[in-house]
């Protein structure tokens, strides 16, 4: 893959356990890594497969290995791209070597 084509700009926020001011436990998302990444749509069986869950605006982000990206799990981690938030869905080292990280993830639903 050209170096050019991983031109996007992604933050990966992290949840991080906190109290509000009446001392409940909160969850706020804290700017965990920032990077570049090839961004595209999903395709093939993966778009399929995404479109029976209804879940078509799913996308995937192709990350450079390093030690943050590989403890990104789909929990407690999240992608910000373009002003929108995507949950993380599924994660694969790609081929176990240590050089790609492909997130799935899919764009959040905003309540209304």
């Amino acid at each position: 893959m050209a170096l050019g084509e991983w031109k996007d700009k992604i933050i990966i926020q992290k949840s991080v356990a906190g109290n509000d001011r009446a001392g409940n436990h909160v969850l706020a998302w804290q700017d965990y890594y920032t990077c570049h990444a090839y961004v595209n749509n999903l395709s093939g069986k993966e778009y399929w497969e995404a479109a029976q869950l209804n879940a078509e605006k799913e996308v995937f982000f192709l990350i450079r290995y390093c030690s943050e990206a590989a403890a990104i799990d789909t929990e407690h981690f999240r992608i910000l791209f373009r002003g929108q938030v995507y949950n993380i869905t599924f994660i694969d080292n790609v081929k176990y070597q240590n050089k790609t990280i492909k997130l799935r993830a899919v764009l959040e639903k905003r309540g209304g």
